[in-house]
This record gives structure tokens, sequence and C-alpha cells, in this order.
């Protein structure tokens, strides 16, 4: 029984000081008109200390007197050594209290507030609001919103206003003047109140100043338009590799436009490994390994492929992360480095093109010199003999012996000194370009035994036999007589000067494959393997000091060449060493040949005299691609070649040309090399990477102002089939275009 009284007890408590607290209430009701419900709460407090949370509560229950609703805040903390026991308050919010209460919130909070009634009237303004405008609330209170904002703020948020006083809650930014002088970024929004019958009585206004919110936005997107700015010029890549796999984890999208690879590719096994350049591959991913052990942070330059064939010069930058069991993770940046590459190997090829160009510069000054040295030992050394005979002729009686031997001496020694003249003109009208052919239907090999005749006596001097071998169904060639006879003098008299006594000379004429081939043999002197590659040059002599065995200016190759070049051949050397001899291989392209339609006709001479005008080769049908920087040059190539029949593309550069040698499919190309940005060896280089259907193997021709042996070397190892030097007669490079296409 004092079990169940004990349970019963705290119930009992909770009526007793509840109907107490009902009774006080009523008798002192007029003195506890501000805060009628004190009592009640002194009752819960009561019956939660004695009785718990659960008796607290049916206290709160039976101290509910009607529907009226008092503002509280009620709250409850457990004991923290006693979880059975508890503190309860309870705070009464209502009336002045409660005013006051939440005036001190709204004063706290960081945004403005006010309230304004359906007339658009200020009816309350918290301190924000008032520190804003720098008014106090009672010249704020009870103005319209126009008196206070101004005409022009209150016509532009004149709409939010209406719309509010509709019913609807608005939210808008808005830039206002501040008592600063400064205009202000606001966040606003109007909560509109309702009365009866949902009618709209005023609304409440919040507005945030979010001007530093927006000037730091502003500032973040100029620093990520920067960085972005930045990191497209530097064209970084971000990536993650795990170290136990060696497989990536995260590659940066920007791989995509730097190498062209998807990036799902990248999560590949070995995809890094498989695309680094051949060259690099092996070396940088066992440098990459070593690192990783060792080094916390390392750096390294290498190679890869892009999807283009392109090669990608990339800066690779690595911080390692390991544990106790080594490294577990590699991440960094690369960075696209190839324009800084390309500038250092233009940088090195200027500083060894220049370097060269010093060489060269220093090597044709002393060629020069030694050329002018020897020009005037071999004008006296003739000029000596001719003046000391004719003196002593005119000045004494010789026999009839001795008169005929010094005539002789005068004939050949003029001769000579008239070959030398010659020589020299020549090659200056070489260097001008100004040496032309005259085209005509020529008999090599009546050409060749007479000018065999022409240099025998000197042959048979020095003891020395000459001995032909003529293929003899050769017919005839087109091209100048006497240029081709004068090339056929040249080797002969050279093999004449350096075979010793008793020595031979072998003249072969044969058609091999596609061109006709002179070769001329000897047993003489032969020519050092370093000389070798400089033979057909200017100004050059195996010997040039005042001891050397034979005369001459060192001329005669370099034109022999020249001449066999504007004919559309080739001219070599080869010896197998000093005193071993020499033999010289002009190749002629068999399409330079002319069949005549009746064989048994002889010709009486070495030009047919029918035929003594000029050649004019056809071009017609020929598809032919000019590529010169000058718009001029192309103009008159165009027009040269125009009238020979030729349909001409003209291209201003390296990229146009490539383009239409896809698009025109010309049959030959014509090119000038000195072209801004990219030259004719760099057109030449990548025309021969191309497949042959694409053009690949396209007959090519370097027309340039760049006349030096070493250009036309340059020329002919990057690609060029000929090298023509500026200015160029319109006939000779119709007949070049001509022969190297098989058109006559």
């Amino acid at each position: 029984m004092k079990g169940r009284l004990s349970l019963l007890a705290p119930y009992a408590v909770a009526l007793l000081v509840v109907g107490s607290a009902l009774l006080l209430t009523l008798l002192l009701q007029p003195l506890l008109e501000p805060s009628i419900f004190l009592l009640f709460f002194a009752a819960v407090a009561v019956s939660s200390w004695y009785g718990g949370m659960k008796i607290g509560l049916l206290a709160t229950a039976l101290s509910t007197k009607d529907d009226s609703r008092v503002p509280i805040l009620l709250s409850s903390a457990l004991l923290e050594n006693n979880p059975n026991d508890f503190i309860s308050f309870v705070l009464d919010l209502s009336k002045c209290q409660q005013e006051e209460q939440l005036r001190l919130i709204i004063n706290a909070v960081p945004v403005q507030i006010s309230y304004v009634d359906a007339e658009q009237r200020f009816r309350f303004n918290n301190k924000g609001y008032e520190d804003w405008f720098g008014l106090p609330a009672s010249e704020i209170y009870g103005k319209h919103i126009k008196e206070i904002l101004g005409e022009s703020v209150y016509q532009s948020i004149l709409p939010y206003i209406e719309a509010v006083l509709s019913g609807e809650q608005v939210t808008y930014e808005t830039s206002l003047p501040h008592k600063d002088g400064t205009n202000h970024y606001l966040n606003v929004t109007y909560v509109p109140q309702f009365g009866e019958q949902k009618k709209v009585k005023g609304f409440v206004a919040l507005i945030t100043d979010i001007t530093l919110y927006k000037l730091a936005e502003a500032t973040l997107k100029q620093s990520e338009k920067r960085l972005r700015t930045l990191t497209e010029k530097v064209r970084v890549i971000p990536w993650e590799v795990n170290a136990t796999t060696g497989n990536f984890t995260y590659v940066g999208p920007q791989t995509v436009e730097i190498l062209g690879y998807p990036l799902s590719d990248w999560y590949t096994d070995n995809f890094w490994s498989k695309h680094i350049h051949p060259e690099d591959r092996e070396w940088a991913v066992q440098y990459c390994q070593e690192s990783s052990l060792s080094l916390n942070n390392y750096e390294f330059e290498y190679r890869m492929l892009a999807t283009d064939g392109r090669v990608v010069w990339l800066y690779d930058i690595v911080t390692v992360v390991r544990d106790e069991n080594g490294p577990q993770l590699l991440h960094g940046f690369i960075i696209d480095i190839s324009d800084r590459k390309q500038a250092e190997q233009e940088r090195e090829q200027l500083l060894e093109r220049e370097q060269a160009a010093r060489a060269d510069a220093e090597t044709a000054n002393r060629m020069k010199d030694e050329f002018l040295a020897t020009l005037s030992h071999e004008l006296r050394t003739p000029l000596n003999a001719i003046l000391g005979w004719t003196q002593l002729l005119r000045s004494r009686k010789f026999n009839e012996t001795t008169t005929v031997r010094a005539l002789e001496t005068v004939e050949r020694n003029t001769r000579s000194l008239a070959q030398l003249i010659e020589d020299v003109l020549d090659v200056s009208r070489i260097i001008r370009g100004t040496l032309h052919l005259k085209i005509h239907r020529v008999k090599l090999v009546p050409l060749v035994e007479a000018t065999i005749d022409t240099v025998s006596p000197a042959a048979q001097a020095k003891e020395i036999r000459i001995t032909c071998r003529f293929e003899p169904e050769l017919g005839v060639v087109i091209g100048d007589s006497n240029r081709l006879q004068q090339i056929v003098w040249n080797l002969l008299s050279n093999a004449v000067k350096f075979t010793p006594k008793g020595g031979r000379i072998d003249v072969q004429l044969d058609c091999i494959e596609s061109y006709v081939q002179i070769r001329v043999s000897d047993t003489g002197a032969g020519i050092a393997a370093e000389y070798l590659p400089y033979v057909f040059d200017r100004f050059c002599q195996a010997d040039s000091s005042s001891t050397r065995s034979h005369g001459g200016l060192g001329l005669g190759l370099a034109i022999v060449r020249h001449l066999v070049e504007l004919h559309g051949g080739t001219v070599s050397a080869e010896s197998l060493g000093i005193g071993q001899g020499a033999t010289f291989i002009v190749n002629l392209p068999m399409k330079a040949l002319y069949v005549e339609a009746n064989t048994a006709e002889l010709l009486s001479s070495f030009v047919d005299a029918q035929e003594s005008n000029d050649y004019l080769p056809s071009l017609d049908g020929l598809r032919v691609l000019i590529v010169d920087d000058e718009a001029d040059a192309r103009h008159l190539l165009t027009t040269i070649l125009g009238q020979y029949g030729a349909q001409v593309m003209a291209a201003g550069s390296v990229c146009e040309a490539l383009l239409a040698l896809q698009q025109f499919h010309p049959h030959i190309l014509v090119s000038d090399i000195g072209m801004p940005q990219e030259d004719g060896y760099t057109l030449i280089r990548k025309v021969r990477t191309l497949p042959t259907d694409q053009g690949g193997k396209i007959p090519a021709v370097a027309l340039t102002a760049y006349a030096k042996a070493e250009d036309r070397a340059q020329a002919l190892l990057a690609g060029f089939q000929l090298h023509v030097s500026k200015p160029v007669n319109p006939t000779e490079l119709a007949a070049v275009v001509a022969n190297l296409t098989g058109r006559i």
C-alpha cells in the first residue's frame, strides 16, 4: 500500500500546486495583470522539481486556462552527475519584456530591418537601418519611402514594392548610395504582412549589405581569370599516379589540347611510357623509377609523341608521397615547353649558321686571295712568253726553225691566255646569272670525237693514250653544242694535265637506264678523299701553293658543273686517292634525248642548220607549282611558263604550297629558297616525307638568288633535283622544267 501511495504522490503534488496557483491567480488577478501566468509557471517548476519531467508536463497541461497563447521560452538541461535530475526554466516573452528583448535582438543582427505600411510609410526601423542613412528613428518614422530614398532610387525599386504590396515575397539585388558617398551592393527581401481577408497591411524589408561579398566575388573571378590565362599560356597538366602500379589516377583535361589523347587513354596500363619519344623512353622511365625511390621531389625534361605525330617537349615536376613501405603516390605538373625548346634550337641553329657563315667567309676570302695570286701567275706566265718572243722577233733575225718555234710558242700561250680570260668571264656570267644556253639538236658522238681531236696533240706530246667506247645508237640530244663541247673539253684537258707521261685516258658514251652518260677516266694524279667534295667549287684547288705542279685557275670544273646543271644533268667525281687516277661522270637525263624519225639521216655538223633557232619546248598540259614569297617573282614565273603552255599555280609560303600540292597535283615544283618563317629547304623536306601518291617524289627545282657552291649542295641534299640561280633565262627555265618532266 505504501508503494502505491509513493507512486501517486507526485501526481497529487501536481494537482495541489496547480490548484493553488489557480486560486491565487483568481484572488490576485488585478495585481498580476501584466504577467497573469507567473503563478502557473511556479506550479510547473515545483511539480517538475518534485516529480520529474513527466509530472512537469502534466502540470503544464493542467495550467492551460483557455485558448489564449503566451509567448514563452522553455528550456531544460540534465544534470551531468545525475541523469535522473534536470534543471528547467520558462521565460515570458509577452508584452513589454517581449518588445524589449525583440528590439535587442533586431538591433544586434547585421541586417537592416524596417517595417513599411500599405501607404509606403516607415513604421519601424532597426538601428542598422538608421545608421545606413545617418538619420534617427524619429526622422524616418512616418515618412514615405520616396522621401528617404529619393526619386531616382524609389523609381528603380517601385516594381518590387508594388509586387510585395500585391502579396508576393520579393528578393532582389541593387546598388544604392551610402551616406559615405559610395555605392553599396544590397540584397533586399520584402515579406508581406497579411491582415483580415488576406489583405496586405504592410511589409517587412530585410536588407543585407553585400558590398564586401561582391568585391570578393569580383576579385575571385579576376584571380580565376588570371590563373586560367596563366594556366592556358604555360599549358600545364596536373596529374597523379599510383606509385605501386604505375597507373594514372588523375590527369588534367589540358592534356587533350596539348597531346590530343582522350583522358580515358591515360588510365590504361603503361600509357605514359608507351607514348614517350623512342629516343627518350628508356632513360626517362628509369630516371623516374630511380628518383622516386630516393628523392621527395625531382624534375626532368623529355619528349612525347602527340596523336598527330608531333614531337612535344615536356617539363615534369614530380612530388613523391611515401610511407614506411616506400613511395605510394606520385603527383605533379607536366608543362609544355615546346615553344621554349624550339626557340633554343633556333638560337643554336642561328649560332651554328653564324659560325659556319664566318668560317665560310674566312675560307672564301682565303680562296679568293689564293685565286688572285694564281690568276696573276697564270696571266703573267703566257704574257711573259708572248711579250718575250715578240720583242725578240722584232729586234733580231732568227733562222726558220727558231722562228717557227717562236711563233708556235706565241700562239700556244695566246690560246692559253684567251682560255684563262674566257674562264674568268664565264664565272662572272655564272655569278651574275647571265650565262645562257642556245638550245639546238646536237649529236653527242661527233661532238665528243671532235673534242678528243682538239686535245690529242697535247696528249700525244705526253705519250698519253686515249681510248674511246661509244654506244652506236645514241642519237641526238637537245642542248647548247658549244657549251656541251666546253664540258667535254674541260674534262679531257684536266685528264691530260694531271695524267703523267705514258698514261691512259678512257672516254665512254652510253645510255644507262634513264640518262645519257659521258664518262672520262684517267690514270693520273688522283684526288685526295678530303678534297673530293669540293672539287667542283669555284676558286678551289687541291694545291694552290707556289710549288704546285700544274697550272690553271681552278675554274674549269666549277664551269662544268654549272653547264651540266643548265642542261638538266648532274656531274660527279670519283677517285681512290692520290696517285690512283680519277673519273668524272656527266649524266644528262634520257628525257633530254631527241629521237629522230629517220635514223639513217646524217647531220653534216653538230647542229642541224635547219634547227639553228633556239629550241622552244612545249609544256602543254603540264601542271607547275611555283613557290616564292615575292609577288612580282610569282607573276613573272607564271607568265614565263604559261607562254610555253604550262598550267601554273603560285603559292606565297610553305603552308600554301603544301595545300596546293594536295589540291593542284602538280607535275613539278619550282621553289624559291629564301622565304620568311619557313624557307625552301623546309618545304622540300616536308614534301619528301609525303607518300608518293601525295607528291612525295615530285621533281623539284630550287630557283634562288643563293648561287654559292654551298647553297647548291644544301639544296641537293635537302631534296631538290636541280639548283638554278636567279636571274634565269625564260628559255632555260622552260628547258629545265621540260627536261625534269620528260617533255623533251
